[in-house]
């Protein structure tokens, strides 16, 4: 597939949003009118694929978020929400969707707001019908948008370790070689590695070839993998683009998901 560059936005922005975004479920007070505003907008902007969008919702019905069973994985008090959709079966949809979704998912951060990926327990039919469904598409996950709580509750920790350094996977583990990589290319990883995934399970390997960096499937697991790796694809672009490296993403195929290509 051809090289896809992304529309503009502002990559030093979400690029700052990068480090202090963490996933939360327990919100309290309603986002202010100027924020829900500019998510809706951005929402609408930022949408570089034919095969997938996000979706915001200003005000939500609880019963989004009603598929969610037990105390542990229970959202609190989200006021909004952002809904993830992909149209047809191309598996290039999943990655898509990560990469828009994620987007939006740092300029919500950027302007104080919290928010969590769920794409397994919601109410598929509340969100299908929030997001106004057109034929072909599927809602492929959603998350609460809101204030969060000024402190983590007792379920945020058991869910996300929220209190301690989380979890990540070595750079060299995640990107062999790294240590001789163009500057560009380290920092593309070290954004990527600390992109958020299900179950923390971090499914993306790298490598430096011919002047690109290539990010591919490194999971057993179906599911959530290649949408995962669209979420690593847009930190990987911020960090490029912080040392100055613009280009475009080159879809592949197989295992091996995309090619960040510099223009020079």
């Amino acid at each position: 597939m051809a090289d896809t560059p992304a529309p503009p936005f502002d990559a030093g922005r979400w690029f700052e949003a990068v480090p202090g975004r963490r996933s939360r479920r327990a919100f309290e007070g309603v986002p202010a009118s100027e924020d829900l505003a500019a998510l809706t907008a951005t929402a609408e902007a930022f949408a570089p694929f034919d095969d997938a969008r996000a979706f915001f919702v200003p005000l939500a019905p609880p019963k989004l978020f009603s598929g969610i069973i037990g105390s542990y994985g229970k959202v609190q008090g989200a006021c909004s929400a952002l809904i993830f959709v992909t149209s047809g079966s191309s598996p290039a949809a999943d990655v898509h969707c990560g990469y828009t979704g994620e987007g939006i998912v740092l300029e919500a951060h950027a302007r104080g707001l919290g928010t969590c990926w769920i794409a397994g327990s919601f109410s598929r039919a509340t969100a299908g019908a929030l997001s106004g469904l057109r034929p072909g598409e599927k809602v492929r996950a959603v998350s609460p948008v809101g204030r969060p709580l000024d402190r983590f509750t007792g379920a945020e920790k058991v869910l996300y370790g929220q209190g301690r350094p989380k979890h990540r996977k070595e750079l060299e583990a995640i990107a062999p070689g790294i240590g001789t990589w163009p500057a560009w290319a380290s920092a593309g990883v070290r954004a990527a590695r600390i992109a958020p995934s299900a179950m923390n399970r971090q499914p993306w390997l790298f490598r430096h070839e011919e002047g690109s960096v290539v990010v591919s499937l490194n999971s057993p697991a179906p599911g959530m993998g290649r949408l995962d790796c669209g979420i690593a694809m847009l930190h990987f672009e911020l960090g490029a683009r912080s040392e100055g490296s613009d280009g475009a993403w080159e879809l592949l195929s197989g295992d091996d998901v995309a090619r960040w290509v510099p223009f020079t």
